[in-house]
């Protein structure tokens, strides 16, 4: 202590730049969803709570007092489905090296073609790409295949005949792992007003994992590309390639063929 005055050492430094980022990252995180409007609301009834003991408000102090005093139970229960995803990201996070989860360059081209050609014959899809988030949950629902990826398999999963077709085709590197894979539809929210069915189910998959969903639109042909809670619609094949090479961190991808 200097003249009154605490000293800061670096591990004060590190210790107020660590919480920093986590507040900064937590706010991105539940950036755009339920948990924005939730959290506002547990933030004006603290400030309720305080006007209300300064006040003298006993009964109001009483009740809310008995609540706030097990807000760790509450935040769990209210932020149930963000803790989890949140605790689910952080894992992913590796010092070294990364688990080979990527689809071969082929592989991606054979998406990119096969999701515009169901798009021009109006056949609606949700293909979603595993990455280093295990989607063994969802495949376990579905139907198993363990098949390599073709376009001449898309569309005879995707065919309207298909007992599968509604579902979705998981790929898990270069197979697709499982057909007719039902995905949990969010509930809605500001993001999602608007959204198909399809294109609400992607986004809820590509939201609770990393995996990467594309979905073709049986109304209209278009083809988005659902990711970390983003929405990017690819105009043709070689875009979609191109996203989806980006996406997997593989540059390399074949260019279109003429």
């Amino acid at each position: 202590m200097v003249g009154g005055i605490p000293s800061i050492g670096v591990i004060d430094v590190l210790d107020i730049l660590l919480v920093a980022f986590i507040i900064y990252w937590v706010l991105l995180f539940i950036r755009g969803t339920r948990a924005v409007q939730m959290l506002f609301g547990l933030l004006i009834l603290m400030a309720m709570y305080v006007v209300a003991k300064r006040a003298g408000m006993v009964t109001f102090q009483w009740l809310v007092g008995n609540f706030l005093e097990n807000l760790l139970v509450v935040l769990v229960v209210v932020f149930h489905s963000e803790i989890r995803r949140g605790l689910a990201r952080i894992g992913q996070w590796r010092l070294i090296g990364r688990r080979g989860s990527a689809p071969d360059p082929d592989v991606i081209d054979q998406v990119a073609q096969s999701a515009f050609l169901l798009a021009g014959e109006r056949t609606g899809a949700i293909l979603v790409l595993e990455r280093e988030m295990g989607l063994e949950e969802l495949v376990e629902h579905g139907r198993k295949l363990d098949a390599l990826f073709s376009h001449e398999l898309a569309a005879s999963i995707f065919a309207t005949s298909s007992p599968v077709h509604d579902g979705a085709v998981v790929i898990r590197q270069n197979r697709i792992a499982a057909a007719g894979v039902i995905l949990p539809i969010p509930a809605e929210s500001i993001r999602t007003r608007g959204m198909g069915t399809r294109h609400r189910a992607a986004f809820g998959v590509a939201s609770e994992t990393d995996a990467v969903a594309v979905v073709v639109s049986e109304e209209t042909g278009n083809v988005t590309v659902f990711s970390n809670r983003a929405a990017n619609r690819a105009e043709t094949a070689q875009q979609l390639r191109d996203m989806l090479g980006q996406l997997f961190r593989n540059e390399e991808a074949p260019r279109e063929r003429g």
